[in-house]
């Protein structure tokens, strides 16, 4: 079985990282409970020219980061990967949807509460203008339309967009959406799930002076007990989905008296499985279930 990682961190990372193979800890917890349980596992870089991906009875996508520096070419891989008759998880149906945060648009139509969104790219200034006007929104956070881990979100103000969107390249298209004052206040609540069943949830609180809830930007992170009307309300908007999903990490904000989806995360998301012990365990054995009740069709021979 490979666990799919990334060859090189992305390009937004410009900052020195004394232990970078700290970041990839999930990736070594899910490998260790894995080998466990009796699996063959290794990690694969998903750019590896080399790599046979028959070889391998299943892919778990993990720490893919760089695949926002290379789109097409990660794409391109995953669907080789699904060609391959190996078992891509998440499947590549539910990767290509999650790529491009246009998937918020189609999750509003499914019903899910969303932190309200306009999209545009310069051309369209005039309109993404009138529609922020409209909304009455004036503090806003506008994001690149892929990215991760934060990279190019910006907070601005309604005045200063106009600018803002003059500045960008001709085909980068963007977010903005309002500022949500709780992911301050009360924080971001990350919503795990593994096999289709909750594991954990965490609190994602920005640092002093930032408003990004990552820990990368200095930003805290703890595992919580959720409201179980908040549960109910994240395990509503998995239901919805089209995907059979290995797993999945819903980020939400409270925003209009309600939980919002600020992103929700199908492809490489980090899963804090450090936080919530057993997890790695349920995440091996839901991967395993995928493939079968014969473990031994991926265990060593």
């Amino acid at each position: 079985m490979a666990v799919v990682r990334c060859e090189r961190l992305p390009s937004f990372v410009t900052w020195r990282i004394p232990d970078v193979e700290s970041l990839f800890a999930d990736d070594h917890r899910l490998l260790e409970a894995l080998r466990e349980r009796g699996v063959d596992a290794e990690a694969v870089a998903w750019s590896d020219p080399t790599v046979d991906w028959s070889r391998y009875d299943a892919a778990v996508l993990r720490s893919t980061w760089d695949y926002v520096d290379h789109l097409d070419a990660f794409l391109e891989a995953t669907d080789g990967i699904a060609h391959s008759g190996c078992l891509l998880l998440n499947p590549v149906d539910a990767v290509r949807w999650n790529a491009d945060k246009r998937y918020l648009d189609d999750l509003e139509r499914m019903g899910v509460p969303i932190v309200p969104v306009v999209r545009g790219r310069r051309l369209d200034a005039a309109r993404v203008l009138a529609a922020v006007d409209d909304a009455g929104w004036d503090e806003l956070v506008v994001k690149p339309a892929i990215g991760v881990g934060g990279s190019g979100v910006v907070r601005t103000t309604a005045s200063d967009l106009a600018a803002m969107l003059e500045a960008l390249p001709h085909d980068a298209e963007v977010m903005v959406q309002p500022f949500a004052a709780s992911i301050v206040a009360e924080g971001e609540l990350s919503f795990a799930f593994l096999g289709g069943t909750h594991s954990h949830v965490l609190r994602k609180r920005p640092a002093a002076g930032d408003f990004r809830a990552h820990g990368i930007y200095g930003g805290s992170i703890e595992r919580v007990v959720p409201d179980p009307d908040d549960l109910a309300a994240v395990e509503a908007m998995l239901a919805v989905l089209p995907f059979d999903l290995l797993y999945a990490r819903f980020d939400v904000v409270r925003f209009g008296g309600r939980l919002g989806v600020l992103e929700l995360e199908l492809i490489e998301p980090m899963l804090y499985l450090d936080l919530a012990p057993g997890s790695a365990g349920r995440l091996a054995e839901a991967t395993i279930a995928r493939l079968g009740t014969d473990r031994d069709r991926v265990a060593n021979d």
